[in-house]
C-alpha cells in the first residue's frame, strides 16, 4: 500500500512543490499518509520511494530502498527535474513482500518500442504467491500483464483492459499511474464486494485531481488546501500531452 502523485503540463515545469513544499507533499506522506487498515490515523510509508519522468523523449527513473529513500541525493534530483509528465511514488511493502530496491516503483518496462512506466496503490491477492515466489511485487506482475495484453492487441484500450483485469482479479485496490512518453493514465478502483471494508477502503484507496497552473496534478491525498476533485470509485483517465495543451478523456468503467 502506497502514496503516489502524478504530474502533466503542456510546457515542461518542475515537480519541487508537489514533492517537497506543499504542506501534504510526497516527502510529508513518507512518514505521515493515511494508513490502510486506518485511514484516519497516519504513519509511514518509506519501504522505498521513486520518481520517473520525460527527459528527451524517453522515460527516466530514480529509485531509492528503505534504508536510502529521500535521502539527499534523491531530493536534489527531485529539485532538479523539469518535464511534462511525471509520477513518483512511496511504498508501504504488502505483508510477506520485501522492501528492497527492485519493489520500489514506479516500474519500468519496455518489451517493444514504447517505455512505461507504473506506480500502484494496493495489494493483489491472485498474483500474491507469484510475486513471493519470484521475489518480485505483485505490482509488477499486473504491469507486465497489462503492458503485454496491450502489445498482442494495439487496439484495446488501457481502460478496457484494466477493466478485464479488476473483472477476473481478487484485490483490495487497483488504482494505478501509468505512463508513457506522451501520456498519463490513471484509474481509481478499488473493491466494492466487502462492505465491512467499504468504509475504509473509500477512504485510503483515493486520488485527487487538481487543475491548476496550467497543470494537472494527480495525488494520493491533497497535497495543500487548494480546489481537489475526488475521482470517483471506478475511473479511468487518460491525459495526452498535445502542442500546448493537454487532452483529457474519461471513462467510468464496467466489469
Amino acid at each position: 500500500m502506497c502514496r503516489m502523485i502524478a504530474k502533466v503540463s503542456p510546457e515542461a515545469s518542475a515537480i519541487i512543490e508537489e514533492m517537497l513544499l506543499c504542506p501534504t507533499s510526497l516527502s510529508y506522506l513518507s512518514q505521515n499518509g493515511k494508513q490502510p487498515s486506518a485511514p484516519w490515523l497516519r504513519g509511514k510509508h518509506n519501504d522505498g520511494c521513486g520518481l520517473a519522468f520525460l527527459n528527451q523523449g524517453n522515460i527516466e527513473i530514480h529509485k531509492r530502498d528503505k534504508a536510502t529513500a529521500w535521502d539527499e541525493s534523491y531530493q536534489s534530483i527531485v529539485k532538479k527535474a523539469n518535464s511534462q509528465l511525471f509520477i513518483a511514488h512511496n511504498r508501504l511493502a504488502s505483508k510477506g513482500l520485501k522492501a528492497s530496491l527492485e519493489g520500489a516503483h514506479p516500474f519500468y518496462y519496455k518489451p517493444n518500442e514504447t517505455p512505461y512506466a507504473f506506480s500502484h496503490n494496493g495489494s493483489i491477492a491472485s498474483y500474491h504467491n507469484e510475486a513471493v515466489a519470484k521475489e518480485i511485487s505483485d505490482s509488477q506482475i499486473l504491469f507486465h500483464n497489462l503492458i503485454d495484453e496491450k502489445e498482442k492487441n494495439q487496439d484495446r484500450s488501457f481502460s478496457s483492459i484494466v477493466s478485464d483485469i479488476a473483472g477476473s482479479k481478487s484485490y483490495d485496490s487497483l488504482c494505478g499511474l501509468l505512463m508513457s512518453p506522451d501520456t498519463l493514465y490513471a484509474w481509481r478502483i478499488y473493491n466494492e464486494s466487502n462492505p465491512d471494508k467499504q468504509e475504509i477502503y473509500e477512504a485510503y484507496y483515493t486520488l485527487y485531481l487538481s487543475m491548476r497552473k496550467g497543470s494537472i496534478v494527480i495525488a494520493s491525498e491533497c497535497l495543500d488546501t487548494g480546489s481537489w476533485l475526488l475521482l470517483p470509485n471506478n475511473t479511468f483517465i487518460s491525459i495526452r500531452l498535445c502542442k500546448n495543451s493537454l487532452q483529457i478523456d474519461y471513462t467510468a468503467l464496467r466489469f
